[in-house]
């Protein structure tokens, strides 16, 4: 998880030599850059192993959600991954256990991996 970190130079020369190492079929490697760099990380990705994941998701599908991304903004640009109820979105954006349900329950309901965090923070 890149958190809200790096620049398209980053995110590429990154992606790329994670891409470039042997990842081993019973090894699941995900890595999280910020929604802005998304593409960018896609582009980079080499490997059919290294998988790429968004840091968050809405909720509801499509529709008037400004600063949203959808499930299904997230399947047309091929990503199969989601991160949802990290630390610092429960704490620092007030995002609940009820919301963080809903957006699992959409995600997997369209067939993505949820990658769903729970426990504490680093404090």
């Amino acid at each position: 998880n890149f958190k809200c970190n790096g620049s398209l130079d980053f995110i590429k020369s990154h992606v790329a030599a994670i891409a470039a190492h042997k990842i081993p079929d019973s090894v699941d490697v995900v890595v999280a850059p910020s929604a802005v760099h998304l593409s960018t990380a896609i582009a980079a990705n080499t490997s059919k192993q290294l998988k790429i994941a968004a840091q968050n998701v809405y909720l509801e599908g499509n529709g008037a959600w400004t600063g949203e991304t959808s499930v299904e903004m997230l399947q047309d640009m091929g990503l199969e991954y989601v991160i949802i109820g990290h630390s610092e979105r429960r704490k620092i954006m007030g995002e609940t256990d009820e919301q963080s349900a809903k957006k699992a329950k959409r995600a997997l309901e369209k067939d993505m991996t949820v990658i769903f965090c729970v426990g504490e923070t680093l404090d």
